[in-house]
């Protein structure tokens, strides 16, 4: 998949390419032994001024990322969810305020061929309601995203709980409808996305997991066939945090 993105950029001649920081924080937790909750925060930093075909670009936050949700135990290796997200988009210029409901399906497991690696399958279903601020103009998108990661333990969770691990993903955007105020779009191309990463990361146990990683994003962004590649430097850390005792304590009654 790496080649044949790298191979795939050759031959455009208006293709933007960038480089910055992506901070992500992930909070989750039980809040039953069925049903789990995660808030998800992230920026996305273009972190250098360049110029492009005399255009100015300066250096900049892109995106300001916010999405609470809650998912539902099917079984120990499926979960369904249901989520929102609110997007705030500086485009290079493109103002655009965003939200985003979604719904999703994950399932994990074992490879005992590949040692202790774990695969996650996620497929989520995504409508986008973008909003360009300069022209107060709603618009309308709807996708199937499709993310396959593997987390391989560089030490024996059985024997500790603390430790190194590595995590990688490849993740697909797949344009049903396209928006006009959207940056992914069908008038753009079906496939009009994808997200590449690969990490190390530290499992500290009580104060959740340090992650560190390459992610690269490549999206077109016009019919031309034109494309935006982001390089970014990805930090996570990701916690959680079991709610479930307090709901039993709030809906318990008091004298």
């Amino acid at each position: 998949m790496l080649c044949l993105l790298v191979s795939s950029s050759a031959g455009f001649a208006q293709d933007w390419t960038f480089y910055g920081f992506f901070p992500t924080i992930s909070q989750s937790g039980n809040l039953s032994k069925k049903l789990q909750y995660n808030l998800f925060l992230s920026s996305t930093i273009d972190a250098f001024h360049q110029t492009v075909e005399t255009k100015e670009f300066p250096a900049t936050a892109l995106q300001y990322y916010l999405q609470p949700s809650i998912a539902y135990k099917i079984s120990p290796n499926v979960q369904a969810g249901i989520g929102y997200a609110y997007v705030k988009h500086n485009l290079f210029g493109l103002h655009v305020n965003e939200n985003r409901l979604w719904a999703q399906v994950v399932a994990s497991h074992n490879v005992p061929l590949l040692g202790r690696t774990r695969l996650a399958h996620r497929l989520r279903y995504e409508e986008r309601y973008p909003l360009n601020v300069k022209t107060d103009q709603w618009s309308y998108a709807t996708l199937f995203r499709y993310q396959l990661g593997a987390t391989i333990p560089l030490y024996d969770p059985k024997v500790k709980s603390k430790g190194f691990y590595a995590s990688a993903s490849n993740e697909v955007f797949l344009c049903m409808s396209g928006a006009i105020n959207s940056p992914i779009s069908a008038k753009n191309a079906f496939y009009g996305e994808n997200w590449l990463y690969g990490g190390i990361g530290y499992n500290t146990g009580k104060m959740g997991k340090i992650e560190l990683g390459f992610m690269h994003q490549n999206l077109i962004r016009n019919p031309q066939q034109d494309r935006r590649y982001l390089n970014l430097l990805q930090v996570t850390w990701a916690t959680n945090f079991d709610l479930s005792n307090v709901g039993v304590w709030f809906y318990t009654p008091t004298n």
